[in-house]
């Protein structure tokens, strides 16, 4: 956690230093339309972090990574030509399994919101390359198991809702980074970035987390998602 928290320290310290140099910059001749709606779409491969973890690329006790589908739709308003302000809303799934006498695979279902500072980076370039940084929240809808295995000579294959087991709530920090360049109807974007999970994402009833051991109280999800979009200027 301690090296998270560094992590998006110096994310932020990066975005001021980056804003700075942009301000000093602007109204060099190039315009950019003040207001950019669109969608993106595109995979997030998560991490359930256990207690003894401190971030998404920590080996976690066996636990693995799957591949989930996101959809966005966005509106960002630019200040200047550098530095914008953009709302994301959309749906994510989360997928993650853990490994005992069995292999359980979890697929969490969020609608999200995210309100993000959207930096262009001050660099010559046709793809325009952009920095953001900022805080996101999900509401875990629903939550399905499969548990595959054997047991006494047979073999299961099974599934199960374990959207009780699940805290609703996760409020995370995302940081990012993307391309974009214009098309001949639209603005194409690049998008690759992490959701850091701050939220304890297990809801436990006393001792018990009930049928999702062996995960604890303690973890939390984080991912890393790609995705591509298009953008219409008003």
């Amino acid at each position: 956690m301690k090296r998270s928290i560094r992590a998006i320290a110096t994310a932020v310290c990066a975005v001021v230093l980056t804003s700075g140099a942009a301000f000093a910059q602007d109204g060099a001749g190039e315009t950019e339309s003040k207001l950019m709606v669109g969608f993106k779409s595109g995979f997030n491969l998560a991490d359930m972090r256990t207690a003894t973890d401190v971030g998404y690329f920590t080996e976690n006790g066996g636990n693995g990574k799957n591949f989930a589908p996101q959809i966005h739709v966005f509106g960002r308003y630019n200040f200047t030509k550098w530095v914008g302000a953009e709302l994301e809303l959309g749906w994510v799934q989360n997928a993650f399994t853990t490994f005992t006498n069995t292999e359980t695979t979890y697929r969490t279902n969020n609608f999200q919101a995210n309100a993000l500072v959207n930096v262009r980076i001050p660099v010559l370039s046709v793809y325009h390359p952009r920095f953001y940084i900022g805080p996101s929240y999900n509401y875990n809808a629903y939550v399905y198991s499969r548990q595959t295995g054997s047991a006494y000579g047979y073999n299961f294959d099974q599934t199960f809702e374990v959207t009780n087991d699940f805290s609703p709530h996760d409020f995370g920090v995302i940081v990012g980074t993307g391309l974009q360049f214009d098309v001949k109807f639209a603005t194409l974007l690049l998008d690759a970035r992490y959701r850091h999970g701050l939220s304890k994402a297990i809801r436990t009833r006393g001792n018990s987390v009930n049928s999702v051991a062996p995960l604890s109280n303690a973890s939390g999800i984080s991912d890393v998602a790609f995705m591509v979009g298009l953008g219409f200027s008003l």
